[in-house]
C-alpha cells in the first residue's frame, strides 16, 4: 500500500510555475532528480498538468532554490552597480557547460543568475 502525500498546502500552484521557477533558476531535470532522489521521468511528470503535481517535498526544494537565486540576482546587480563607472557598460559573465572541475548544474545556477542580472541592467539602461 502507497504512503498518503498531504498535497494541500500546494493546491492552487500550478506545474507551470514549477517548471518556470526550475528553469529560472537554471536547473536542469536532472539537477532536480539527483537533488530529491527521484527518476528524471519522475520531474518531467510533474511538469505535465496530466500527471500528479509535485510532491511537497519537491516544492519546498524549488521555492528554496528559487529563494536563493533571487538573492544571488540581487546581491550580484548591487555589485554591478556599485562597480559601473557611469556611461560605461557592465560585463556579465557566461559560463559554457563542459568546464573541467565544474558541474553543469553549477554552470547552469550560474548563468541563470548571469542572465538574470544583465535582463536587470538593460530594464535600467546600463
Amino acid at each position: 500500500m502507497g504512503r498518503w502525500i498531504d498535497y494541500e498546502p500546494y493546491a492552487g500552484r500550478s506545474v507551470a510555475e514549477f517548471r518556470a521557477k526550475r528553469e529560472l533558476c537554471g536547473l536542469s531535470l536532472y539537477d532536480v532528480a539527483q537533488e530529491l532522489g527521484v527518476a528524471m521521468n519522475t520531474v518531467k511528470r510533474w511538469e505535465n498538468p496530466n500527471y500528479f503535481p509535485p510532491s511537497p517535498a519537491a516544492w519546498r526544494y524549488i521555492d528554496r532554490e528559487y529563494d536563493k537565486h533571487c538573492d544571488q540576482v540581487e546581491e550580484a546587480l548591487t555589485r554591478a552597480l556599485a562597480s559601473a563607472r557611469d556611461g560605461e557598460p557592465v560585463v556579465v559573465l557566461w559560463h559554457r557547460n563542459g568546464m573541467r572541475g565544474v558541474s553543469d548544474k553549477d554552470v547552469g545556477v550560474s548563468n541563470a543568475v548571469s542572465k538574470a542580472v544583465a535582463e536587470s541592467l538593460m530594464t535600467l539602461g546600463r
